[in-house]
């Protein structure tokens, strides 16, 4: 009984600071301490958010969770037209293995391998989702406050979503790791990925600029733009520097909230990241 009492106790401070606590301690503090934090994650997984095939997701719902921490939202990289919640999988348990106080949704998406499919689809279905999870909020015992989580493609679609008119604008933060942000750059729409970036609008640059523009995260920031923090390669030859150069720029025009990280010997094939999710945790800890 006294346990529980503590345990109760140490959960309504957590919940009344003034700044998020999203990581939960492995032992309880005090000279009374019971010692070990029990932390359980029940998982739920491939859970439908729509008819098709690839509209669902993982939840991860943390035992000590309230209804003020944000929901983090992965989104898995794959150029839009390929890829699987799957291959992050280790992301996620790189967030349990943190102890974040966070329910953790891992999304699939429709893809643009598809007919049909285009970025409007794929914030269609960002949307549908958030919608979802925030509709089913006191049930699950989870806030309605969605910090998303994108890498690659998955990271521009979450920096899009945030910030243009296509969605309900459900995102409280923004977190994009080595993320395509200006498609109306020649690296894009005529460089590596030239072919994904082409099908992701459904029509070539030529015949429609315009298209690009919009599907452009950075054109869409401003000053009211949720807080982001984002993170490039200076040897990323599938989202090249120009584009973290022009982020960084366009968040100082905008005066958004950011933190902006360049690692110049990163590649677009991830490995940091320890440093990286950490980051995401402070970043939101103090902004969300």
């Amino acid at each position: 009984m006294k346990y529980l009492l503590f345990f109760a106790i140490q959960l309504l401070f957590w919940s009344c600071k003034g700044d998020l606590d999203l990581i939960v301690p492995e032992q309880a503090a005090g000279i009374n301490s019971p010692g070990e934090i029990p932390l359980i994650y029940e998982e739920k997984i491939d859970v439908s958010y729509g008819r098709n095939v690839l509209q669902n997701y993982d939840l991860y719902l943390p035992s000590t969770r309230n209804n003020r921490n944000p929901v983090i939202v992965l989104l898995h990289p794959g150029a839009w037209r390929i890829g699987d919640k799957g291959a992050i999988n280790s992301i996620v348990k790189r967030f349990i293995d943190k102890r974040v106080n966070c329910a953790i949704v891992n999304a699939n998406y429709r893809l643009t391998s598809s007919i049909g499919v285009t970025y409007n689809e794929q914030i269609q279905d960002i949307n549908t989702l958030l919608n979802k999870l925030k509709n089913e909020s006191n049930i699950l015992n989870i806030s309605s406050n969605f910090l998303l989580v994108g890498i690659s493609a998955g990271g521009h679609l979450a920096m899009l979503y945030a910030n243009s008119p296509l969605g309900d604008k459900l995102a409280v933060g923004v977190a994009g790791i080595v993320p395509p942000v200006n498609l109306t750059s020649p690296t894009m729409y005529n460089g590596s990925i030239k072919a994904d970036v082409q099908k992701l609008i459904g029509k070539p640059f030529s015949t429609n600029s315009e298209e690009y523009f919009k599907a452009s995260p950075i054109f869409q920031f401003t000053q009211g733009s949720p807080p982001m923090i984002v993170f490039f390669g200076g040897k990323d030859e599938t989202v090249p520097i120009d584009q973290a150069e022009i982020c960084n720029k366009m968040f100082t025009v905008s005066r958004m909230n950011n933190e902006y990280n360049f690692y110049p010997t990163q590649t677009h094939e991830w490995n940091l990241w320890d440093e990286t999710i950490n980051k995401i945790i402070n970043f939101a800890s103090k902004n969300l």
